[in-house]
């Protein structure tokens, strides 16, 4: 038995393929177990467990040789999503994102980062499946003035460690000189980081209005050919008067016409991490 999991959770079986074809990536990359998580939950309608628990066997039948475990019980998801770094030694979990989907489905935007918000794991939402190992080679993450860039950096280290993915700091060209001394302090937090696990990385500008600046970096890391942005949610503790009316960045970025697959975390200061 592995010592901590990657959780593929299944939310639609539907899109089964799209979530495990990630999954698998990471339970690989991380040298870590693989759990298909399936709850059926009143809230969502979705299908009954004991059908749930014959598609699921099903699928694990096609990844016998990782030798995949599962989890399909009924519930609350939002509890059983809480409860994944203790239940299941979860360290990070794979949603799958439908575009179409309606207000209220497991898959949709909206309800997804519902059920995440107060997760303790970080959590990778993506909306197609990986069409190549190398999809992950180059990843991006934006570094601006808030101190929750620098939750960013442990992530980040992973896949330049054990993916050996090349790493892209993305950043607007601050011209307040407050915001920009932030930003700087935030920089030399991730040289020093950095350098101490030998990791190097490029640094691109990203032009544009900042309104929602993770919106921007999203796109521009679209745009530049990325496979993978790490991005934190808002904390709602700081919404401001524009995301009360007009919504959180992570509404635009989770949804991304691009595709972009998004490894979100909450900002807190009891995120789960790996054990390496």
């Amino acid at each position: 038995m592995k010592d901590q999991f990657v959780i593929a959770y299944l939310a639609d079986l539907t899109m089964a393929d799209t979530v495990m074809s990630h999954a698998l990536f990471l339970s690989q990359m991380l040298n870590k177990g693989l759990i298909l998580l399936y709850v059926e939950d009143k809230r969502h309608g979705n299908i009954a467990v004991d059908e749930a628990t014959s598609r699921i066997l099903a699928l694990e039948k096609q990844y016998a040789s990782i030798k995949p475990a599962h989890v399909v019980m009924k519930g609350n998801t939002q509890e059983v999503i809480n409860a994944l770094p203790t239940m299941l030694n979860g360290v990070v979990a794979v949603a799958g994102i439908n575009a179409k989907a309606k207000h209220g489905t497991p898959t949709h935007y909206k309800e997804v980062l519902h059920l995440f918000s107060e997760c303790k794991i970080a959590y990778l939402t993506v909306q197609k499946p990986m069409d190549t190992t190398h999809d992950y080679d180059r990843v991006a993450f934006g570094v601006d003035f808030r101190k929750e860039s620098k939750d960013k950096l442990i992530w980040a280290s992973y896949f330049a460690r054990f993916n050996r993915s090349q790493l892209a700091i993305m950043h607007f060209d601050y011209k307040d000189d407050g915001l920009r001394q932030k930003w700087h302090n935030n920089v030399l937090f991730m040289n020093k980081f950095f350098k101490g696990l030998a990791i190097n990385y490029s640094d691109e500008t990203v032009h544009g209005k900042a309104l929602f600046p993770e919106t921007v970096i999203c796109n521009a890391a679209a745009d530049r050919q990325y496979g993978l942005l790490i991005s934190v949610t808002t904390d709602t503790r700081d919404l401001d008067i524009i995301e009360w009316f007009a919504g959180v960045q992570e509404h635009r970025t989770i949804r991304n016409d691009n595709q972009l697959p998004i490894l979100f975390l909450n900002p807190r200061n009891d995120i789960y991490v790996l054990c390496d």
